[in-house]
């Protein structure tokens, strides 16, 4: 059978998860059930069986609740980290911590690839 959608939402397959279980379908036949429908790469079967228990403990929220992580850089430091760079591009990572004190070396390598989008090249940041 051809997939019918490719790329769901997580959310999207925590509530087919959740109505299926209603439906007093075991775990292993929601996740057949999925794969027909979302592909082979959608979940696990450890997940569906992970999520089939937090629903029968009475969880009726699909989102997955906030966790704490790194937290995101501020768009003052990304400008910064820009405006130094932009002053001369042959600066290391190391240069623009010493040059922004709030900084560490992490906070300024991420914003720098990815927020910004530089690379490295011959000993310049270019875009």
């Amino acid at each position: 059978m051809e997939v019918l959608i490719a790329a769901p939402a997580k959310c999207e397959v925590q509530a087919v998860i959740q109505f299926l279980r209603a439906r007093k379908l075991p775990p292993v036949e929601i996740h057949r059930q999925l794969t027909e429908v979302y592909g082979e790469e959608c979940m696990s079967v450890q997940h569906v069986r992970k999520w089939c228990r937090a629903f029968a403990k009475d969880r009726t929220e699909v989102q997955d609740e906030e966790r704490s992580g790194r937290p995101p850089v501020s768009d003052a430091i990304v400008e910064k980290i820009n405006s130094e760079l932009l002053k001369n591009q042959r600066v290391t990572v190391r240069e623009l911590v010493e040059r922004i004190p709030e900084t560490s070396h992490g906070t300024v390598e991420r914003p720098l690839t990815k927020t910004l989008g530089y690379r490295k090249v011959c000993a310049r940041w270019v875009l």
